[in-house]
């Protein structure tokens, strides 16, 4: 049995079976971040002044029928993960879900806990309700309280007989104030009883949703080959069948379905963290085999890799894997149709390329909408969607395009085109097809911890973009689990030297691949694993209202085109940002380099603002080949500033070491001096890339500063030049 979030809860409340407790115990005393998630349960469930989730709240985080639905096994498989997050990121959500769980096994233990109270706990439950809330815990204090009230209105009553007044004027006003205070005494004596039904009879009810059992639970059946001593254990939710009437009507014993329910597998403790938080890093919770081969350690297969797609062209199409097991991943999940490939999440903005009449255009897949057989996706910066595939989970980061389909048995195939994704399934056999760059293969085993895949694209400084193609890194990566990894594609093509053509890899180890040296890959060791994958970044403030700007927008338009273009034009210096990045990760870059050449008032970009848009558009357009540099080319020359377009192009390509021993060097320290402001930015950014000067050293000069400061700050790099310091670290 794994540890999990639900196991963990029922270890915890003591309601498993000696052998499974045991086991769990053993499970639960060698992982750091299970103790670290017990801590933590007890210190929120003590804790009086958590609140809890509306009772009239909407949505999967808000609603409290969520809790009850996940203690009932009856949320839907695929909203079980995200809720798991969500208590693991939640105080209120875990200390809820923590402390209803508390209660049903004591209800499960002891049936004589739904007993109705008699009059002295009664009193007891009303003493304490009125301790925590704060009221007086003395029946003195509400005589008091109503001799003070009742004080108050007899010195009203004689204020107002001494005064003069008519005797209609006495008929007019004092018989309704008489009325409403009736019907507001009314009010509390009524609202008086009925808290004390909800109090003295709240006992007496059932937990919620515990009447029947949700689903049918797997009978256990001996194993193929072990003479049938080991039982099966319960599939995770998302594979257990819907159970028929006759089930549904049976009668319930409470302690052994709490037992049934607690074998479920849903998200692993280890694998879940809060985000922003860097997790420990307990031992692996299962035994791994050992890491991939090293070639000298198994057949070296020399074959030439197969050639990845580029960023311009859309991949080819899904190969079958060579030697691959018929049906193993075919199985969908539920919302998925036959016919479809899979859905996108709820959450997050994911665009797809469609066939137009003249070229291809792009559109905003609907949420929970159905994917087609093959779908080329690109997640806008400021958004993380996830997508469903035959009953695997990816997650695409901001800025990433990849390409979905399936091979011929049914298996998913993810190609990564450049970005970063996380995938991950709930089934323990599933399995997925992944192309990233020349790292082409399957991950066959150890889906159930998150498996990262990325493919950056660099340029050497000064490179033309259309001769020398940009270096191409990527790199598969088994996070917390040992994963196992099948080389290849149909045909034996893409099998790599440096490692052996199938294996296993250990936890927290990537398989590494460079276009420099395309027919070999190697194993690395990452300890920790990078930021993103164990705590991916999330949108900022300003992120998140221009993604909430362009959804609303798209659905008034309906046209993501639209919608982009006229948020490039906002008001607001994030909206315009997000549109103009989003444009030029498909291919349309004049809206970028109008706003990093902005220079009108109450339109320019601040510097942290211009840094990041030209980070996130102009090195990925470079990279991309040809035709994205000559298109990113143009609009220098259509948006930027007269008679600068070539100079602001070779300064965003960048410069060799030999450029800049040519006399570039003075020109871009004469740069920080110029007319305008994308021109002095660009200067001052090469120029911090090439000298990579102190912190202290960088606040000498800003480009949008006043002039006298920036005077001085030119003359200091002019110093630097004239001492011949303005050279990489290590030139000559």
């Amino acid at each position: 049995m794994r540890l999990t979030l639900r196991t963990l809860l029922a270890c915890l409340d003591r309601v498993l079976p000696p052998a499974e407790q045991q086991e769990l115990d053993a499970k639960f005393a060698g992982s750091t971040a299970a103790q670290q998630l017990s801590t933590r349960i007890r210190r929120v469930i003590g804790q009086p002044g958590i609140p809890a989730p509306r009772l009239d709240g909407r949505g999967l985080g808000a609603d409290a029928n969520s809790v009850a639905e996940y203690l009932d096994n009856c949320l839907e498989p695929e909203r079980l993960e995200t809720f798991e997050r969500i208590c693991l990121e939640s105080d209120m959500h875990l200390a809820e879900v923590a402390a209803c769980h508390e209660i049903l096994a004591g209800v499960a233990r002891d049936p004589a806990a739904t007993l109705p109270l008699d009059e002295a706990g009664r009193a007891k439950l009303l003493a304490a309700l009125r301790h925590r809330s704060g009221e007086p815990a003395e029946e003195n204090a509400r005589h008091e309280a109503v001799e003070n009230a009742r004080a108050v209105h007899a010195a009203l009553e004689v204020d107002a007989a001494e005064r003069p007044r008519t005797e209609t004027h006495e008929r007019r006003t004092g018989w309704p104030a008489w009325a409403a205070a009736a019907v507001a005494l009314a009010l509390l004596v009524v609202l008086g009883v009925f808290l004390v039904q909800v109090v003295g009879g709240g006992r007496n009810r059932p937990a919620v949703g515990r009447q029947e059992p949700a689903v049918a639970r797997e009978v256990p059946q001996p194993r193929a080959g072990d003479g049938g001593d080991d039982p099966v254990v319960a599939e995770p939710a998302a594979e257990v069948p819907v159970a028929d009437a006759a089930v549904a009507a049976a009668p319930v014993d409470r302690a052994a379905d709490m037992q049934a329910r607690a074998a479920d597998m849903e998200v692993a403790v280890a694998d879940a963290v809060p985000a922003g938080v860097e997790p420990p890093h307990p031992e692996p919770r299962d035994a791994v085999p050992p890491a991939v081969a090293a070639a000298s350690a198994a057949p070296v297969m020399s074959t030439a890799p197969v050639a990845p797609a580029t960023p311009e062209a859309p991949p080819p199409a899904p190969t079958a894997i060579a030697g691959a097991p018929q049906g193993e991943a075919g199985a969908s999940v539920p919302g998925e149709s036959r016919e479809s490939l899979g859905f996108a999440d709820a959450a997050g903005l994911l665009v797809r390329r469609v066939a137009g009449p003249s070229r291809p255009a792009w559109e905003a897949v609907p949420a929970g909408g159905p994917l087609g057989d093959r779908e080329d996706l690109v997640a806008p910066y400021g958004s993380q969607p996830d997508i469903h595939v035959r009953g695997v989970s990816i997650r695409i980061m901001p800025g990433t395009r990849v390409v979905v389909s399936a091979e011929a048995d049914g298996t998913p195939r993810l190609e990564v085109v450049f970005g970063r994704v996380i995938v991950r399934a709930s089934r323990p056999d599933a399995r997925v097809a992944i192309a990233a760059a020349g790292l082409v293969g399957t991950v066959t085993a150890g889906l159930s911890g998150p498996v990262a895949v990325s493919v950056g694209l660099e340029r050497v400084p000064g490179g033309d973009p259309a001769l020398d193609p940009a270096l191409v890194r990527a790199s598969v990566i088994a996070v917390t689990g040992g994963i196992g990894w099948r080389q290849g594609a149909a045909g034996g093509a893409g099998v790599l030297e440096g490692i052996a053509a199938e294996g296993m890899l250990d936890a927290r180890t990537a398989i590494a691949w460079e276009s420099e040296s395309p027919g070999i890959a190697r194993v690395t060791r990452l300890d920790p694993p990078p930021a993103w994958v164990v705590a991916p970044q999330q949108p900022d403030r300003l992120q998140r209202s221009a993604s909430e700007a362009l959804t609303t927008r798209l659905a008034a338009t309906g046209s993501l085109d639209q919608s982009l273009r006229e948020l490039a034009a906002d008001r607001r210096a994030e909206n315009r940002i997000l549109a103009a990045a989003t444009l030029a990760l498909l291919g349309e870059f004049d809206p970028a380099v109008e706003l990093l050449c902005e220079a009108s008032p109450g339109r320019t970009l601040e510097q942290r603002q211009w840094t990041k848009l030209e980070a996130d558009v102009v090195p990925l357009a470079l990279a991309r080949g040809a035709n994205a540099s000559a298109r990113l080319r143009q609009a220098f020359q259509d948006r930027g500033p007269h008679d600068k377009a070539e100079s602001l192009y070779a300064m965003a390509r960048g410069f060799s070491d030999e450029a800049l021993a040519g006399g570039v060097a003075a020109e871009l320290v004469e740069a920080l001096e110029d007319a305008e402001l994308v021109v002095r930015r660009y200067a001052f950014k090469c120029l911090c890339e090439i000298v990579q000067p102190a912190a202290a050293d960088r606040l000498k000069y800003r480009p949008d500063g006043l002039p006298d400061l920036r005077r001085e700050g030119a003359a200091w790099w002019r110093g630097q030049l004239e001492k011949g310091l303005i050279r990489r670290p290590g030139a000559a």
